[in-house]
């Protein structure tokens, strides 16, 4: 690298820029700044025909221009892959980078150079591990990744990166990649945090047969459901509305069975394994007569005498 000072005139933006400007009282306020006591960090810029095009510094480019400054001190490097690498590195440090624009922008410098994550990981100096959770915004859906988005800008949506590494983890766990669309699609409907979904994600993997409604159901019960259930409960007939009752009441207790199954029996003490025998054998006895009348021929109610019964005359 070689330290200079350039007109801005010869500086031009680099086509390969992954931030955009969002805020122009950062560049105002840091134009006041230059006034007082001058720019402390040089733009860094590479060598572009008979010019220079920028790489890193847009926002104190445009406040130097403002400040009224015809010259800046720049970093010159030697080559474009040097460049790209430091604009990159700059640009990921940026707290108004979204999750998106970042994962993007490292998967054009891995692309261009031909890195692998791990690779690339060493090059930008970041955890393998976290570079990979940042890429993970690339292998979902649209919906997904606006509701990362969303989340990063302050919005209503629950979703992180770290929902969708959690979802992507339990698909390769499963060998199902469906599980990874319907974990996210409960995290958007249940609102559900992260350490919500992880235990959500346990109970799956733990039991192959349950599903990911059931599992968060045990988990957490999601109150503007239930509250919704209840309403939609409210408008039917009795007999229509016991049973959607029943029908819930039924889904929540098979789903807490599910999620206690594993535990085993000699941790009980006596009476407590003798109390929960007698639970099973009056819920089993409840249950068998309920199936005994459900599976019954259906009788025809009585046929009604029709017409009205005439008055005695006396």
């Amino acid at each position: 690298m070689q330290l200079v000072t350039l007109p801005l005139e010869r500086i031009r933006q680099h086509p390969r820029q992954a931030r955009g400007l969002r805020s122009l009282d950062s560049v105002a306020n840091l134009s006041a700044s230059i006034n007082d006591v001058g720019l402390l960090h040089p733009v860094i810029v590479q060598r572009d025909g008979d010019g220079y095009r920028l790489v890193a510094g847009y926002r104190r480019l445009l406040a130097a221009a403002r400040a009224g400054k015809t010259e800046i001190p720049a970093l010159v490097l030697s080559g474009p892959a040097d460049a790209l690498q430091v604009q990159l590195a700059e640009n990921l440090q940026r707290e108004d980078l979204n999750p998106l624009e970042r994962a993007m922008a490292v998967k054009a410098f891995m692309e261009e150079q031909q890195l692998s994550v791990r690779a690339a990981a060493q090059k930008l100096g970041i955890p393998r591990t976290t570079l990979t959770d940042w890429l993970d915004i690339l292998a979902v859906e649209e919906r997904f990744q606006r509701a990362v988005v969303d989340n990063f800008e302050g919005g209503d949506s629950p979703m992180t990166i770290s929902h969708l590494a959690e979802a992507r983890a339990l698909a390769a766990t499963m060998n199902s990649p469906g599980l990874a669309t319907a974990l996210l699609d409960a995290v958007l409907v249940y609102n559900l945090t992260k350490a919500e979904t992880r235990a959500v994600a346990r109970l799956v993997r733990e039991h192959r047969d349950l599903s990911i409604r059931d599992a968060v159901r045990a988990v957490r019960p999601h109150p503007d459901e239930v509250g919704r259930e209840e309403e939609a409960a409210a408008e039917l007939p009795p007999d229509q509305r016991n049973l959607a009752q029943l029908v819930r009441a039924m889904d929540q207790s098979a789903a807490a069975l599910r999620r206690l199954q594993h535990l085993s029996s000699r941790h009980l003490t006596a009476e407590q394994r003798e109390q929960l025998i007698e639970r099973f054998r009056q819920v089993h006895a409840m249950t068998g007569e309920a199936l005994e009348r459900l599976t019954r021929p259906v009788e025809e109610p009585k046929g009604r005498a029709k017409g009205k019964r005439r008055r005695r005359v006396v």
